[in-house]
């Protein structure tokens, strides 16, 4: 007979504390946006961390690190999650479960689509990104989305390493116009 495992025996990502200064490089692209290179540039007055890259300014939840909204060149509005984008549940464990209806909407869009995403962190692996392998936990979403008369669904697989305090790597099938993020280093 094999000994019980007890959750103790099992990995858990506390929620990352991020400071000024701190850079997350994307092989491609961050949401939308074809900017490689984010860094941490402080709070705003809400208490919202804000991340830069270039003339763009990122704003994410102070209470779950949800992203809020991205915000260009002159105020320009380029992406918008109504309320936020879904955040993952720290601290995170294998079985750890989350559940958005959200927005989100983009200036090339003429509509947002409703959206309705169920995730899972479904293991503990390692996962090979351009930055080398990192240990990751690995989860798996299931996203409804429509605009009246179409719906549809989109799968996405993605890897959060505690190492980088990010998400490291996102498969998303069928993959949305624009959207892939892959974490390049940290």
């Amino acid at each position: 007979m094999l000994p019980l495992r007890s959750r103790a025996d099992e990995p858990v990502a506390e929620r990352p504390i991020y400071h000024d200064g701190d850079v997350f490089e994307y092989l491609d692209r961050f949401e939308n946006l074809d900017c490689k290179r984010w860094l941490v540039a402080g709070h705003d007055t809400d208490g919202s961390l804000i991340s830069t890259c270039g003339d763009d300014v990122a704003y994410f939840s102070a209470q779950t690190g949800a992203l809020l909204r991205i915000i260009g060149k002159g105020g320009k509005e380029l992406v918008k999650f109504d309320p936020t984008s879904p955040a993952l549940p720290f601290p995170l464990h294998v079985g750890s479960t989350w559940h958005g209806k959200f927005t989100v909407s983009t200036p090339d869009q003429i509509v947002s689509p409703g959206l309705d995403e169920t995730c899972k962190i479904t293991s503990f692996e390692t996962v090979a990104i351009a930055a080398g392998n990192m240990s990751a936990f690995r989860y798996e979403c299931t996203t409804e989305w429509s605009v009246w008369p179409l719906h549809g669904t989109v799968s996405e697989t993605g890897w959060y390493a505690p190492a980088a305090k990010v998400v490291v790597k996102v498969i998303t099938i069928p993959l949305p116009s624009g959207i892939w993020s892959c974490r390049t280093s940290y």
